[in-house]
């Protein structure tokens, strides 16, 4: 009994992480009004749901190595040190704990990084040989009938324009679709889209795989959205928007329009705004970590 009473509280937190915050932060009202704090969220809840993993592991191997859990670890090394595992088990212990936890992680984080940077390389090379730069608005121009405009992050980052979308848009709609891409570019997005991707990829099974996946992508493309209506009007992003909502961009670049386009554009002519999201939204992930925390330490030390 006592290995499935300390079994019980990281298992009910990986079902919290992994299954029931994720179905509520989908359907959460707020993660669109306050993007990037909802990003956080997501990358919080899977760091969340490998740790609680981990300690799971951690506690079913203490328990069966001493009978007591984490918590009761701890106090013994205060008060009870003969109760405390040897110390080649304890290393073991901790190795194999940790390892699961962060192994999988790191190295699904390791691959898509990889991948998407040799994407990312051919891509420019490809840029060299066919595009041109535009000193005038600041961008690489490529040649093609679609309007599309999309960045291309790295240590050398390009803001790529179609010679359709220059035909196509106006002074401001261009002017928005190019900040749009800076936006992206000065919050280094690519690398939550990176860990957001990875991550996703190894919980895909679950819920929160399934919103790593598709909801961190649309909430980055909201906060650039957000960025941009600093300088520019709705209407022009929102313009800009439907033009190159066809325009495709490669592996590991954001592009201005896409499959979102639509719900982008009626957020940002929307007017039902509340007037403090971000706060809403950090209350309510507080008020979850206050009833969670307690838990764990509890029904550890049983």
């Amino acid at each position: 009994m006592t290995v499935t009473y300390h079994l019980l509280p990281p298992m009910g937190v990986v079902l919290g992480t992994g299954v029931i915050a994720p179905l509520l932060l989908a359907r959460a009202r707020w993660a669109h009004h306050a993007p990037r704090l909802a990003v956080g969220a997501w990358l919080a809840l899977a760091g969340a749901l490998a740790f609680s993993g981990g300690l799971a592991l951690a506690q079913l191997l203490l328990s069966w190595a001493g009978g007591q859990g984490v918590v009761g670890l701890l106090a013994a090394c205060a008060s009870e040190p003969e109760r405390i595992p040897p110390g080649r088990d304890l290393l073991v212990i901790v190795a194999v704990s940790a390892i699961a936890a962060t192994g999988p992680p790191c190295g699904a984080l390791v691959r898509e990084y990889v991948c998407t940077r040799r994407s990312r390389a051919r891509h420019a090379r490809v840029l060299r040989i066919v595009g041109r730069r535009s000193a005038r608005l600041g961008v690489t121009l490529l040649d093609h009938d679609t309007p599309a405009v999309y960045c291309l992050p790295g240590r050398s980052p390009e803001i790529v324009v179609s010679s359709g979308a220059v035909r196509t848009l106006r002074a401001g709609e261009l002017s928005a679709a190019v900040e749009h891409e800076r936006a992206h570019l000065a919050g280094r997005h690519h690398l939550l889209f990176t860990a957001a991707h990875a991550l996703g990829s190894v919980y895909r099974r679950l819920p929160l795989g399934s919103g790593l996946r598709h909801q961190v992508p649309l909430l980055l493309e909201m906060a650039a959205d957000d960025r941009v209506l600093r300088r520019c009007t709705r209407q022009e992003l929102a313009t800009a928007l439907y033009e190159t909502a066809a325009g495709q961009a490669p592996r590991g670049a954001f592009a201005l329009g896409g499959l979102s386009a639509v719900q982008r554009m009626n957020r940002i002519l929307a007017t039902d705004r509340p007037r403090c999201p971000a706060a809403r939204g950090a209350f309510m992930l507080l008020a979850s970590a206050l009833t969670v925390i307690p838990l764990i330490v509890a029904c550890c030390s049983l």
